[in-house]
């Protein structure tokens, strides 16, 4: 995807949680890299990748927006940081019913989300995670980019008030090899080595697995 593709999809990312943390922590063997990691040092934009290393020898590379925003809350809403530098704050107001969540606020459409998993709280039913959940026929036009990347995207509200999202734009599977240090995805001939120390994972990157990058437990899955 090219850099202008990845930047617009995250504009509509933001525009959309604007609108709008039960973790598995990396394995006891400090050498193993299974559990879910995202990027320590995402792009000045927001865009980074993140992994799911599974016991069984399998490996899920996503690459997309990586969001965090303080938001500030009073009783039924919320207000997040503007959009774009300069522009006004956004105010939402939220309620769930049962396991949805309902989001309004003001020149944009209504937002439904489904929870994903238990609620961590039994007094304050907004903290949690959850899935957009999505019209079930795509409406056309402009909007068909926005209703793709969120499609697989999964949002948190924290009880120290921070919005956050992972939004995939793209993905890609592969295997992960123990004694070797090595992973490979499965559309790319090329080995990755990988290192665990302490709580920090240190993975080879493409095209060559000459430069690496650092990964922290991702708080978020």
């Amino acid at each position: 995807m090219q850099v202008s593709s990845l930047r617009s999809a995250f504009v509509l990312a933001a525009l959309f949680i604007a609108g709008i943390a039960n973790s598995q922590g990396p394995a006891s063997d400090p050498t193993s890299p299974v559990g879910h990691w995202v990027a320590e040092h995402p792009s000045q934009g927001g865009i980074g990748s993140w992994w799911d290393f599974r016991s069984d020898g399998t490996v899920t590379m996503h690459i997309g927006a990586i969001v965090a925003l303080s938001i500030t809350r009073s009783g039924n809403t919320f207000t997040s940081p503007p959009v774009i530098v300069g522009g006004t704050p956004i105010v939402v107001t939220w309620h769930v019913e049962g396991d949805t969540l309902h989001l309004q606020s003001p020149n944009a459409p209504d937002q439904t989300l489904s929870r994903v998993g238990p609620a961590p709280s039994t007094t304050d039913p907004l903290l949690g995670k959850w899935k957009p959940l999505l019209p079930s026929t795509s409406s056309g036009g402009p909007d068909v980019a926005q209703q793709k990347a969120m499609a697989n995207a999964i949002l948190t509200f924290s009880a120290d008030n921070i919005e956050a999202a992972r939004i995939p734009f793209t993905s890609a599977e592969g295997n992960w090899n123990a004694s070797t240090h090595t992973f490979h995805l499965h559309d790319q001939p090329t080995p990755y080595s990988y290192q665990r120390i302490d709580e920090k994972l240190t993975l080879g990157q493409p095209p060559d697995n000459k430069k690496t990058d650092t990964y922290i437990p991702d708080p978020m899955l």
